[in-house]
């Protein structure tokens, strides 16, 4: 199963293909390409990528006519425990900046069971 550091490892074109695949549920080739504005070799090569990532499976089918491939996204496997803190969800994760010298973070860390319990 693919994970996020894959994603986040991806170019800004293979994250666009990965997003455009998500958002619809899947699609086929010959559409990939052209709703993304690619040409059919370079949305073929993104396809491929994802599929070796295992972010999306292919499948070979006919669409109006012609051969072309279906491509459904994968699940992905996300590390939730870099949200967490002995075992309880920061409330900090949806911010950029943390003051860790505030009294709203002193007060969350201070709410943590201790490691001595």
């Amino acid at each position: 199963m693919a994970t996020y550091r894959d994603v986040k490892n991806l170019s800004a074109d293979d994250k666009n293909g990965l997003k455009f695949i998500y958002e619809s549920g899947g699609t086929h080739q010959s559409s990939f390409w052209k709703n993304l504005g690619l040409t059919s070799t370079k949305g073929g090569k993104i396809i491929s990528k994802l599929v070796d990532l295992g972010l999306v499976t292919k499948e070979s089918v006919t669409f109006e006519g012609s051969k072309t491939y279906f491509i459904r996204p994968l699940p992905i496997k996300i590390d939730y425990s870099l949200l967490m803190a002995e075992g309880h969800l920061s409330p900090f994760i949806s911010r950029r900046d943390i003051d860790e010298n505030s009294e709203e973070f002193t007060q969350w860390i201070l709410s943590l069971p201790s490691l001595e319990d």
